[in-house]
């Protein structure tokens, strides 16, 4: 008879057991629900909060880009910023290299237009942008008004670049 008490009792230590274990399950799994629905809950904020910087992004973006025209061999700049669209004169070859000849010690004469586009840009993007802020205006804005904006800025550093 006490190995018949002792097998019931094991019964019930082995129900009791399970009992525990299922629910230890429930409640587990009731957290597990929510947190699949707090990490739901964040991964759309974070698709709101992604989309709102690629907009910001886009309204910001500034773009510098170089054209020539053919007819004249002349070339111009066209310059898109937040609300701000609008292009101006370059010139020919020859005035461009001139006017930025004072900021390399090398001869521009012997480079080439895509070397000297890359360097407009590099002068445009650091010049523009501030006095489009400053005077929420594109007007009076000139390739000799840039170049002197440039030079007053001190953003130029001819004497440590190398080539």
């Amino acid at each position: 008879m006490s190995k018949k008490r002792d097998i019931i009792k094991d019964e019930k230590e082995l129900i009791n057991l399970l009992k525990l274990i299922n629910s230890r399950s429930k409640s587990l799994s009731i957290k597990k629900r929510e947190i699949t629905k707090t990490i739901r809950g964040l991964k759309n904020q974070e698709k709101k909060i992604k989309k709102e910087l690629k907009s910001l992004e886009k309204k910001n973006k500034f773009i510098v880009s170089i054209g020539l025209d053919k007819r004249w061999a002349t070339y111009n700049c066209i310059v898109k910023y937040q609300s701000f669209h609008f292009s101006f004169y370059l010139g020919k070859e020859k005035k461009i290299k001139k006017l930025l000849q004072q900021f390399y010690r090398e001869d521009l004469r012997d480079k080439n237009m895509k070397f000297i586009n890359t360097q407009i840009k590099k002068i445009v993007r650091s010049v523009v942008p501030n006095y489009l802020k400053k005077y929420k205006s594109k007007n009076k804005l000139k390739l000799d008004k840039i170049i002197s904006l440039y030079l007053t800025s001190g953003e130029w550093d001819y004497w440590s670049e190398s080539y």
